[in-house]
């Protein structure tokens, strides 16, 4: 159970840690930091290019020669939403003015997938992980992925959904917890409302599949990691702690905020983005939701909310983060991981 099993075996880790990739939030040198600790580093592919990509993978290999998981979150393409957004933009532009940003810009589109030009990359390079985000991409992209040689991993909110994953042929299945920060996995559309807390979630997702069952949400320091190892886990996901971590690239008051995050500070909420996901609640949000407007398509609403970010006052940032932000800290990554080896182990050993 701890540390060794199938998949640190499998990933060639020494601690069934994985760090969330979190999109453009985690730098190559953060998930290099994590992987030469031991753990499984991970790097966002939504919204790089081919060659961004795999300039990102490569500043991760000057830096690590250990695994690496690519995340690839999957929506469709929400098409030309400049009309729709009018309302939307309208609203929103009282906000640009009194932050000096100009004019709100039009929506953009596109979709979250394995393009052509990513899967090529995949196929060059191999990363030992694959992971993915809102379900799997279509049969033939994923028979293309798979025969890289890579692990395949995606998220379930629901044990169902963990079935279907499996079914579907994933080497492991992440169980994401209602305290998850960031995106609700949700490929089924199940409510909110109706999602389970990672107490409840990760036995039901461990009896109900045969892969390996890696725990996500509420995870941030040993206690947290014990507890989910003795729920039947096979390796943990954390996103929030990671973000505090010196090497990712998050801004001043975005790390301000998760100074001072409580358990009552999050919220989950499609206005900024237009799909589910945990944030920090603040003035944005408080704002779009008595708007009573619905929010755009990922990731056509994240695109005219984003630029509030340069503005620099964290009350109309978008600020991801899970429930547990308060047990975490600022630190250097190898410090988070060692500190989550040794509790996580001292944890277990006391109820030997």
């Amino acid at each position: 159970m701890w540390p060794s099993n199938s998949l640190t075996e499998r990933l060639n880790l020494d601690w069934p840690i994985l760090q969330a990739p979190m999109g453009g939030l985690v730098t190559p040198s953060l998930a290099a930091a994590v992987s030469n600790a031991g753990a499984l580093g991970g790097l966002g592919m939504w919204g790089f290019s081919r060659e961004d990509g795999a300039r990102r993978v490569a500043a991760f290999r000057q830096q690590s020669g250990r695994s690496l998981n690519l995340n690839y979150p999957l929506w469709d393409d929400p098409g030309d939403q400049r009309t729709a957004s009018g309302p939307m933009r309208e609203m929103l532009q009282t906000l640009f003015n009194e932050k000096g940003l100009g004019e709100v810009p039009q929506p953009a589109g596109g979709a979250g997938a394995v393009t052509a030009d990513h899967l090529a990359m995949i196929e060059e390079i191999k990363p030992e992980v694959v992971s993915f985000h809102f379900g799997l991409p279509d049969d033939a992209i994923l028979a293309a992925v798979k025969a890289t040689g890579a692990f395949i991993i995606s998220s379930a909110n629901t044990v169902r959904e963990a079935k279907e994953l499996e079914a579907r042929g994933v080497d492991a299945v992440i169980a994401q917890g209602a305290e998850a920060g960031g995106h609700r996995a949700t490929f089924t559309g199940v409510d909110i409302g109706q999602q389970a807390g990672l107490f409840s979630l990760l036995p039901q997702v461990v009896d109900a599949v045969s892969v390996p069952v890696i725990a996500a949400g509420g995870v941030s320091d040993g206690r947290t990691a014990a507890a989910a190892f003795m729920l039947g886990a096979s390796a943990v996901q954390i996103g929030t702690a990671f973000l505090r971590c010196e090497e990712t690239d998050i801004s001043d008051v975005h790390q301000n905020a998760l100074d001072t995050a409580t358990d009552e500070a999050t919220i989950v909420t499609d206005v900024i983005t237009g799909r589910p996901a945990r944030f920090i609640k603040n003035r944005l949000i408080e704002t779009l939701q008595a708007s009573g407007l619905p929010a755009l398509p990922i990731p056509a609403q994240l695109s005219l909310t984003r630029p509030l970010l340069a503005s620099g006052d964290g009350s109309v940032a978008a600020l991801f983060s899970g429930q547990s932000a308060a047990l975490t800290k600022r630190r250097p990554a190898v410090d988070l991981i060692e500190a989550l080896a040794r509790e996580t182990g001292e944890r277990l050993k006391a109820f030997v």
